[in-house]
């Protein structure tokens, strides 16, 4: 197929604007060789800032947003950016994914495939979730909001031990009573009480279950899997970098069109510009039925 039309896709959170009203229906472009090439040298674990740029150029439309840009997709929960990259490996390889995984029992260490539907893991959630959650705590009324993209980028720029990162993340979720929490705010609430705002986001959470469970087939041990979509697509991506590199040497070889405007074609265009040039090099009928 030369074109690829845009598929709607249903945001499983959404984004809610100033008036408190939700943007959930959004339309998914494929990706360019530009975005491909730029997930690929990605490395293993892709800057949460570049995956914003990433998904602002696959989004064509958000609900009322007619454009998208990065600030916007960083504004998107966690969870939306892992169903949108979801949809985004499914279209470039299907729904179906095998992984495999080493057995981690002592003495065994075989490995083991888990095959996964994509559809299964983000499916489509009909009823529109609350923008913030609530909990009632001795020290007050809490909200929590589920993380977004942006918070992911202010922790990618802290170092500093897990429980200090931990603790920057909470106070940008949490409000008390209407108040901003500091970390060290967030460290000094009860532990009845953390524990509390951390059960209430678990369970009210949109987000796709990323946890995944199969079994050894030597010892019958379960293996527990979190699965990275963003690093599932930079990983495979990555292993298709170099026929990308021979695509576009191919096509700028024969039709003498730029690195530039080639990598802007996507993936579908590009192949069908390939199978065109073989056809017409091996003295087939450009289109089927012409003699």
């Amino acid at each position: 197929m030369m074109f690829e039309p845009p598929i709607p896709v249903l945001l499983p959170h959404g984004l809610f604007d100033e008036d408190g009203r939700c943007h959930r229906q959004g339309e998914l472009r494929p990706l360019t060789g530009r975005d491909e090439w730029t997930l690929a040298v990605a490395g293993d674990r892709p800057d949460p800032r570049a995956v914003s740029e990433l998904l602002a150029s696959c989004l064509g439309r958000l609900g009322d947003y007619p454009r998208v840009d990065a600030a916007l997709t960083s504004a998107l929960t966690r969870g939306d950016r892992h169903h949108l990259t979801l949809h985004l490996r499914a279209r470039m390889y299907g729904d179906r994914m095998s992984l495999v995984a080493r057995c981690p029992a002592p003495g065994c260490g075989a490995m083991a495939d888990v095959d996964v539907r994509l559809s299964t893991l983000a499916p489509e959630r009909p009823d529109a979730a609350p923008e913030v959650l609530s909990v009632a705590l001795p020290e007050g009324r809490a909200e929590v909001r589920e993380p977004t993209g942006e918070d992911d980028a202010v922790l990618a720029d802290v170092a500093g031990p897990r429980s200090e990162r931990s603790a920057l993340l909470w106070s940008r979720l949490v409000e008390v009573d209407g108040r901003p929490l500091t970390p060290d705010g967030w460290k000094a609430l009860p532990a009845k009480s953390r524990h509390a705002v951390a059960v209430a986001l678990a369970e009210g959470t949109t987000a796709p279950d990323l946890g995944l469970l199969g079994r050894c087939p030597r010892c019958a041990a379960w293996l527990e899997l979190e699965l990275d979509p963003f690093a599932l697509l930079a990983r495979e991506l990555r292993g298709g970098a170099a026929r990308l590199e021979s695509e576009v040497h191919c096509l700028a070889f024969h039709y003498h069109w730029s690195e530039t405007d080639i990598l802007a074609l996507p993936r579908a265009r590009r192949w069908r510009y390939l199978e065109l040039l073989r056809n017409e090099l091996e003295g087939r009928p450009l289109v089927d039925g012409w003699s």
